[in-house]
């Protein structure tokens, strides 16, 4: 829980998703580009607290020292603070949200999935808005534009990066706040103590960067 204790006292973070694009300008202005086939993995970077009292964190640098860069271990942001992030933004009920299916399996490297056991509601409610978190096995995406119920039995969905590995069809992982990344500490700070009464404050030496594991 360390990592995770981390994150969720953080002082800030920085989120990088983005694609592998590369830019190409003519010597006449044209800008071309293009995107580079890649797992896109998830990269957060999590400026810490300082002041921690020494103390009462003991247990955690413990097991973030066992961790180190070396061991990865899953995040979330369902803590109050940071729920915010993940949060369901659709039109659905939390049962009908956690209902949801992968409703077959998707294409080498598709971006757009099928969405299945679908709630009897209005046609023009959005299942899924964009920017929405949903996970498939192991990994999360993110929906990149609203998905409105129609009258169809599934809905396609269109995510931000192309399908990881085969998932299996099925209920969802998980939508939401409900999603967990499995990373490793790319970049694990060392601390500085600084003592004060019967104990010491933290300071830390830089940020954690944390990026997602994902399988060869």
């Amino acid at each position: 829980m360390s990592f995770q204790t981390i994150v969720d006292i953080q002082q800030s973070m920085t989120v990088n998703n983005r694609r592998m694009v590369g830019q190409q300008t003519s010597r006449g202005g044209q800008i071309r580009t293009a995107q580079y086939l890649t797992a896109v993995p998830w990269v957060f970077t999590i400026v810490p607290h300082n002041y921690l009292y020494y103390p009462q964190v003991r247990d955690v640098i413990q097991t973030i020292d066992n961790l180190d860069r070396q061991t990865p271990a899953n995040i979330t942001f369902s803590s109050t603070n940071l729920s915010w992030f993940t949060a369901y933004r659709g039109g659905l009920s939390g049962a009908q949200a956690a209902a949801l299916t992968l409703a077959s399996v998707p294409a080498a490297n598709a971006t757009t999935i099928s969405i299945g056991n679908l709630p009897a509601v209005g046609s023009s409610v959005v299942v899924l808005a964009a920017g929405d978190f949903i996970q498939l096995g192991s990994y999360v995406y993110k929906i990149t534009a609203d998905v409105l119920r129609g009258g169809a039995a599934t809905v396609s969905a269109t995510i931000h990066r192309p399908v990881i590995g085969t998932p299996s069809t099925g209920t969802l992982t998980a939508v939401g706040s409900a999603v967990s990344f499995p990373v490793y500490a790319e970049q694990c700070p060392t601390y500085t103590l600084t003592p004060m009464t019967n104990g010491a404050f933290v300071n830390w030496d830089g940020p954690f960067v944390f990026r997602e594991n994902v399988a060869p």
